[in-house]
């Protein structure tokens, strides 16, 4: 699966992947970040408008999970206080390890981005773990800036952001600024 010539499609997730989302959520390399695999399976499925979930597919096979939600609903979080209703955030998580360092995670933020931005999103956030390098690399790599930090009860998040006018278009006229 190389990532270089292949479009990126996102595909709104169903009971039918229910099996397949478990089998991600249960890797080792998910497991490091995310929680218990059946609870997080339940809040993917569970999402009452709060989440939009998809699998991230490349020529029509999926390889990852992402979803977008909105900061404005979830209150209880303090460094989302005051965003507006058109911010989004962010999460993934690559499905198998052989996937895993192939750039595939900063080429589907990318287009994730790309179509939230055109959905009418004003500015995405994301908060990985401090010590998940490999995330925070793939962010920094799909555009986004780190503006803070976040002390949790398991560590420190890093506070990132990305807005439409990060975003490489391909250098077309009057993006130069």
């Amino acid at each position: 699966m190389h990532s270089e010539h292949h479009a990126v499609t996102f595909l709104p997730v169903t009971q039918a992947h229910r099996g397949l989302l478990l089998s991600w959520l249960l890797t080792p390399h998910a497991r490091e970040w995310w929680g218990d695999p059946d609870e997080e399976l339940e809040l993917i499925f569970d999402s009452n408008g709060e989440h939009q979930p998809f699998l991230a597919c490349i020529n029509g096979e999926p390889f990852a999970y992402i979803q977008a939600w909105r900061p404005s609903k979830q209150p209880d979080l303090p460094w989302q206080h005051g965003m507006s209703p058109t911010t989004r955030g962010i999460d993934i998580t690559i499905g198998e390890a052989k996937n895993l360092g192939k750039g595939l995670g900063s080429l589907m933020i990318k287009h994730f981005a790309a179509k939230l931005f055109a959905e009418g999103a004003t500015r995405l956030v994301i908060d990985p773990d401090c010590r998940n390098e490999r995330a925070i690399s793939a962010y920094l790599k799909a555009g986004f800036t780190p503006y803070g930090s976040f002390e949790t009860v398991t560590g420190t998040d890093l506070l990132m952001e990305l807005l439409p006018s990060d975003m490489q278009y391909g250098g077309r006229i009057g993006d130069e600024e």
